[in-house]
């Protein structure tokens, strides 16, 4: 299955709640294989990765260090930089789409990758990413095209800001629109709200707030302010546990085993 972690605003917590997603299932003895396609590359750069990603050093024609494999509890947690490059994104891939023989090594290369296989894949992206983005519709490509019946669960972030928490719903709405417009090759079976770094005092503020979603999220889930997270710089075995990601776990497994 793959998770897919999406925000609309940059600093909410979508790589920090994508790292505690990918922990939670190596430690049930899952293999996880996190693509960081966030253009910070903090997973990566927790994991050791600091050289160029995978577009990048497909267009570069390096051999590239953008893939690092580590055991977590009983799991196997795999991280693949795709990119974090900073600016030079949109022309990479835009070489990539436009050179039938990069977009041969692109693909040759995440094959690679995919063919170590995995349980779940965790992809941890840029705020307001959509399907239709082309360096988003080169992965989901290359992956549908090695796994064509997979299917996703979507993971919203957003901090407690009231707007911010409005716009990430109207951003879950538009994609929900743009799936059903594009035909895409994954099929959606279920998605969440994360509601990341509330102080205690609001808790129940926030609970109030989201009652009138209706049906748009399979559920809510509320995280309080952690120091240790806020701050964390350590290495992905060191998170701490948090209980409200456990939970997450839990229902993304029963979708998993019991989809509608």
């Amino acid at each position: 299955m793959r998770i897919i972690i999406l925000g609309n605003k940059g600093g909410v917590g979508k790589s920090t709640v994508g790292l505690l997603l990918a922990k939670r299932l190596c430690e049930l003895g899952k293999t996880v294989l996190l693509v960081d396609r966030d253009q910070i590359g903090y997973a990566s750069w927790l994991v050791g990765i600091k050289r160029k990603g995978l577009i990048a050093s497909v267009v570069d024609r390096e051999e590239g260090d953008y893939f690092v494999e580590k055991r977590i509890g009983s799991g196997n947690l795999q991280v693949l930089k795709f990119y974090g490059d900073g600016p030079r994104l949109r022309e990479d891939v835009r070489l990539i789409i436009s050179d039938p023989k990069l977009k041969r090594a692109f693909s040759q290369r995440y094959q690679e990758v995919l063919s170590l296989g995995h349980d779940f894949i965790i992809l941890d992206n840029k705020s307001t990413t959509f399907p239709s983005n082309e360096e988003i519709k080169l992965e989901l490509d290359a992956y549908t095209d090695r796994f064509p019946n997979t299917r996703s669960y979507r993971v919203f972030v957003t901090d407690p800001f009231q707007l911010n928490i409005e716009n990430t719903i109207s951003f879950a709405r538009k994609l929900n629109e743009e799936e059903v417009l594009h035909n895409l090759p994954v099929r959606v079976v279920g998605q969440t709200l994360v509601i990341n770094m509330i102080p205690t005092t609001r808790m129940e503020e926030m609970r109030n707030l989201v009652k009138e979603l209706g049906n748009l999220f399979s559920s809510v889930i509320f995280i309080p302010f952690l120091d240790e997270l806020f701050s964390f710089k350590g290495s992905i075995d060191q998170l701490p546990e948090v209980d409200e990601i456990n939970d997450l776990v839990t229902l993304i497994q029963r979708v998993e085993m019991f989809p509608e």
